[in-house]
Parts: structure tokens; C-alpha cells; sequence
């Protein structure tokens, strides 16, 4: 009920065995609107300084379960959090018009999982680790798919193209990595060459 919401300004605190519904202000600009319980964030909305926010529900002061947190209209993300970070299974839309759809781990891509590239219409499906696919489906235009393993979202070793058509062309891939940039592990610094089994 409306009455029973209150306003605390500055960044006051409130008291530690508060429960209710209570509108809090925070020094940095923040906002928080919603449910308390012993003085513990659980459930509401919270408005960031930088013009973004985060809807859904919290467990020790740390977004938990599903919630979402939006950016813009393209960088938003609609899924599970677990102590504070992308947790479990979401949806994250990216402002460039990609977006990904499956599992999450500390905030990265990992377990099974789809990836759509909006400037090329091709999408990966299957697993994935840390943040980068690692083994499944290609999918790439012209109805041609390759299957295969991945390192750092890259094509490696044995892997096979099929068509359209119905035929198949087996490859192996190798990565070459120029070692001599400033930055080894970048996913930039991977090139690739393929031959024919």
C-alpha cells in the first residue's frame, strides 16, 4: 500500500530489522524501490546513476534468481543470477543486434547454448565454456553447417562441412597464434587454416 511506502535520503539506512516496502536514495545517484526484510533488499527495482536498471530479486543484498537487468532497448539481459552475477539461463541481447540464448556461469557463456550474429545471419549451437563455444553446429549461410570441436570460438581439428545438397566435406583445421602481438590470448590474434582429410 501506498502508506506504508518510505523515502530514505542521502543514503540513510535503513534500520537492520526493517520489513516492508520502503523508496531508498543513494548518495551516487542510485535508486532502489521495493521489498525489504530485516532490512535486506529482496524483491524490487533498482535505478543505476548510468541511466540503467535492474528488476527482480535479491538475496543478501546481491541480485538472485531471475531478474532483469536492461542497459537500453538492444543491451539487455532476461535471466537467472546467482550471488550477483549471470547464473543458470538467460537471454542477453547485445547492442551490435546479436544476442544469446542459454547458459550462464559468473557472468559467461557456459554450458548449452545458442549465439545469433546479426550482420551475418549465422549462429553457433552447442556447448559452451568460459565464455567461449567450444564444440557443436556452425551455422552458417546458404543452408551450409559445419560441425566440429572450437577453441576460443574458433574452428579446431577434425570437424565436417554439410550442404545443402546433402554432401559432406571433412576438414582439419589448425590455429596459427602470432605471438609476437602485445596480447597472446586475444581471440583476435587467431588464424586459421584449413585442408582437406
Amino acid at each position: 500500500m501506498m502508506e506504508d511506502i518510505i523515502e530514505h535520503n542521502e543514503c540513510e539506512e535503513i534500520g537492520k530489522n526493517y520489513t516492508g516496502v520502503a523508496t531508498v536514495k543513494y548518495k551516487n545517484g542510485d535508486k532502489f524501490v521495493g521489498t525489504f526484510y530485516n532490512g535486506e533488499r529482496t524483491n524490487g527495482k533498482y535505478f543505476y546513476s548510468k541511466n540503467r536498471t535492474y528488476e527482480g530479486s535479491y538475496l543478501m543484498g546481491k541480485k538472485e534468481g531471475f531478474g532483469k537487468l536492461i542497459k537500453s532497448s538492444n543491451d539487455f539481459y532476461y535471466g537467472n543470477f546467482e550471488k550477483g552475477k549471470k547464473s543458470g539461463f538467460g537471454f542477453q541481447k547485445y547492442p551490435n543486434g546479436d544476442f544469446y540464448y542459454g547458459e550462464w556461469k559468473n557472468n559467461k557463456k557456459h554450458g548449452k547454448g545458442i549465439y545469433y550474429f546479426s550482420s551475418s545471419k549465422e549462429y553457433y549451437s552447442g556447448e559452451w565454456c568460459k565464455g567461449n563455444f567450444i564444440s557443436g553446429a556452425w551455422h552458417i549461410s546458404g543452408n551450409i553447417k559445419y560441425l566440429g570441436t572450437f577453441f576460443k570460438s574458433k574452428p579446431k581439428y577434425n570437424g565436417d562441412f554439410f550442404f545443402s545438397n546433402e554432401s559432406k566435406i571433412s576438414v582439419f583445421y589448425e590455429q596459427l597464434f602470432n605471438l609476437s602481438r602485445e596480447n597472446a590470448d586475444n581471440e583476435n590474434n587467431v588464424d586459421l587454416f584449413w585442408k582437406y582429410q
